[in-house]
């Protein structure tokens, strides 16, 4: 899946973003640079169910490479 972010810019000038398949935390690299490009602060964030789908996926493999060892 290709990485995508979407912003969005209400009538009242607020911003929001999210970001569409990214996995895990990797999510989180995008802040940095989204309030560089932006010029602007993050008031508040969270995780989408991309994030939390994949870190039950990440655990589960995880676990599975400790039984087979």
């Amino acid at each position: 899946m290709t990485h995508r972010v979407t912003v969005t810019v209400g009538k009242d000038g607020s911003i929001s973003a999210e970001t569409h398949g990214v996995t895990g935390s990797r999510c989180l690299d995008y802040i940095p640079l989204l309030e560089d490009l932006l010029g602007a602060e993050t008031e508040s964030s969270e995780f989408t169910e991309d994030y939390r789908r994949t870190s039950v996926e990440e655990t589960a493999s995880q676990q599975q490479s400790q039984w087979n060892s």
